[in-house]
């Protein structure tokens, strides 16, 4: 709760006036003491200094009404309020809004047991909130290196030889594109015998034995530089 009045005419109160979702209704409580609506005032003045419209509907209680409206940006939203011309106390507040759809996560590419695996996530142009990251449920741990700006470098080390789901959140919603996906391999499995490699004619065709124990399905891929 951002803040509580004790003293009349009115109260404000309700979680969405610390943080909300940017592209989605925003509403919190107003407690005008048996006043009428009409000697509410509410303003609200957005990032780019936009004044954005808002209405009062029905709240919780007879006396309790609920103040509704809809946030665009991203930012700091300042809000506004006075009860027969009087401002409410604290008023006013400043409320933040964020965008779970502006984060990226990008490098996430296909790894080998015991060997760390990387990958970045980009919230700087998000907002401010809680980023919680999840490798397979849990059970995988993970290191955040914050990087600045709003961006971090992610790592972790499989155990496992198999598809690691990484599941992001902000501000407890899911980041779109999730879950990623993470190939992970046994290479401890592949052998290369490179006999008769040590000096090989130019213009010829060399050749060298790569072998891997096991029957699991993997892809292979081999570059000679």
């Amino acid at each position: 709760m951002l803040s509580k009045a004790t003293t009349k005419p009115a109260v404000i109160g309700g979680e969405g006036v610390r943080h909300f979702a940017a592209g989605k209704i925003a509403s919190f409580d107003l407690d005008l003491h048996g006043k009428s609506r009409d000697a509410a005032s509410i303003s609200i003045t957005s990032p780019s200094k936009r004044q954005l419209s808002s209405r009062l509907v029905d709240g919780p209680t007879n006396q309790v009404h609920r103040v509704e409206f809809n946030p665009s940006e991203v930012g700091s939203y300042l809000i506004d309020i006075s009860v027969d011309g009087l401002k409410i106390q604290g008023s006013p507040f400043v409320a933040k809004a964020y965008d779970s759809s502006l984060i990226r996560v990008t490098d996430v590419a296909n790894g080998a047991v015991g060997q760390p695996c990387q990958f970045r996530v980009d919230a700087s142009q998000a907002g401010e909130g809680q980023l919680e990251i999840s490798i397979n449920d849990g059970e995988v741990p993970n290191h955040v290196q914050v990087l600045g700006g709003g961006k971090c470098l992610v790592s972790f080390t499989p155990e496992i030889a198999k598809v690691h789901t990484i599941e992001i959140k902000f501000n407890g919603e899911i980041v779109p594109g999730c879950p990623f996906l993470c190939k992970i391999a046994d290479t401890s499995r592949v052998s290369v015998s490179l006999r008769n490699m040590e000096l090989v004619a130019a213009g010829e065709v060399a050749q060298f034995e790569i072998t891997v124990d096991g029957t699991a399905n993997s892809e292979l891929a081999v570059a000679v530089k």
